[in-house]
């Protein structure tokens, strides 16, 4: 068996800080070793083939292993599904966030950070999180449902959920109910608040997509050139009426995508500034490989997806920083059956965490682990190989919007680095759990160029 008993105090010890969690285990016990997180024998794993073994069990030894408050949440529209409906959805989902899906999102991006960017200029002190986040939920709406909330709270005229900032709250709680433990569907406990979140995004969801069919939509969607996430799924589903497109899976992925992306993105690119903000010499190579890749004064409006998959060094910053700063855990998978792999028994029944605090950590892989070194992914080769990095998951399990998070992210570091130079005070506060990010209290320094 993998070392380490299962303590009836994991649960409370991982929550309170997953990173300090796996460390101290690490150290102990190795990349391997059992726990009791989130109820049963959970054990977490970091080593890049027991990675590989829980990432890519699907039809031989493994099944989803999220908790059942988890599941619901996500309900039955999810990606977390049995193995044929998880490739049939994702095979489907996919243009979404790739291709000329990923480059029509470019313009509008490019846009609404710019606007963004300029409000910042007001200021020369920043809670770096809050701006980032807004910043970021501003931009991915119209990409994802087609809504332009930039214009404030007419763009959801009508709508089951009349403001922005009502539905950004929603989306807290729903986020927040994710990982409410306790069972009851009560407005007194964290998942009964998530549920009742769920439903009320579930009916503004329903009342966006009527509003797309309705023959005086603003933004209609031509089957042959959509603009948005929501409308590649509305043109799909009039293209072939018998596709996996019925309305119920499209509501719920305009629900789930938004709130995937929004906040994994919002806490990618917060760190990244924070992270590149202590080293100014990684800024200078970055405003160095910017000058020889990019025209003097080029107007950031005209960058094509090409532009931006030709800086190598501003996207090795944006890997590194989610090697340091992994937000989350991986696939959490239970065996149904028992495995043996490298001299260690894994039993049926229970639970493996693939865990990228773990895996990131492992000096094997990258050498001097501690220390932020985006020159370590200039190499051909990811450091690590295929299951020793992996923030956005692997196997048939990586996440479906991770061109779209670095695509989304480098955009934005492109804007600020033309815009400014800041100052970042070293060791920030983080929230640690279920999402590692800045907290709100952590502020930079603005200087404009």
């Amino acid at each position: 068996d993998p070392p380490r008993q299962p303590q009836w105090s994991d649960t409370l010890a991982y929550i309170a800080n997953p990173d300090r969690f796996c460390r101290t285990n690490l150290q102990k016990y190795g990349p391997i070793f059992k726990t009791s997180v989130f109820g049963g024998t959970t054990v977490f794993v970091g080593s890049p083939a027991a990675v590989e073994m829980a990432f890519n069990g699907d039809n031989h030894y493994t099944e989803i292993g999220l908790p059942p408050t988890t599941m619901e949440m996500f309900g039955p529209y999810s990606l977390f599904q049995r193995p044929d409906l998880h490739r049939e959805r994702k095979s489907a989902l996919s243009p979404g966030f790739s291709g000329a899906m990923l480059a029509n999102y470019i313009p509008t991006l490019h846009k609404i950070v710019a606007q963004g960017l300029a409000a910042w200029s007001t200021t020369t002190t920043l809670a770096l999180f809050p701006a980032v986040e807004r910043l970021c939920f501003t931009a991915l709406v119209p990409i994802l449902l087609g809504l332009e909330i930039q214009q404030g709270n007419r763009a959801l005229a009508g709508l089951p959920i009349a403001t922005v900032q009502e539905l950004k709250q929603c989306y807290k709680t729903f986020f927040d109910g994710f990982y409410g433990l306790v069972p009851w569907k009560s407005p007194l406990t964290v998942f009964g608040r998530g549920t009742q979140a769920r439903a009320q995004l579930l009916d503004f969801m329903a009342a966006v997509v009527q509003r797309r069919r309705s023959p005086a939509a603003a933004s209609p969607t031509p089957i042959a050139s959509p603009r948005d996430f929501l409308g590649m799924m509305l043109a799909s589903q009039q293209q072939n009426p018998d596709s996996i497109f019925e309305d119920a899976l499209i509501q719920n992925q305009c629900l789930l995508q938004l709130w995937a992306s929004h906040y994994e993105i919002s806490a990618l690119v917060s760190s990244w500034i924070y992270q590149v903000g202590q080293d100014p010499a990684v800024i200078r190579q970055l405003r160095a490989e910017i000058a020889q890749n990019l025209a003097p004064n080029t107007d950031l409006a005209t960058l094509t997806l090409a532009d931006l998959q030709g800086l190598p060094y501003l996207e090795a910053t944006f890997k590194e920083t989610l090697r340091i700063l992994p937000p989350t855990s991986t696939a959490n998978r239970r065996l149904t059956r028992s495995v043996c792999l490298d001299g260690v028994l894994y039993r049926q029944g229970w639970v493996l965490i693939a865990e990228p605090r773990l895996a990131h950590a492992l000096a094997d892989n990258f050498p001097d682990p501690d220390r932020f070194d985006p020159s370590r992914f200039l190499a051909a080769a990811t450091p690590g190989g295929r299951y020793g990095y992996i923030p956005f998951g692997g196997g048939v399990h990586a996440c479906l919007g991770a061109q779209l998070a670095l695509t989304f992210a480098k955009l934005f570091a492109l804007h600020l680095l033309q815009r400014f130079s800041w100052e970042a005070p070293a060791n920030p506060p983080f929230v640690q759990f279920p999402l590692k990010h800045l907290q709100d209290s952590y502020t930079v320094r603005l200087l404009r160029l």
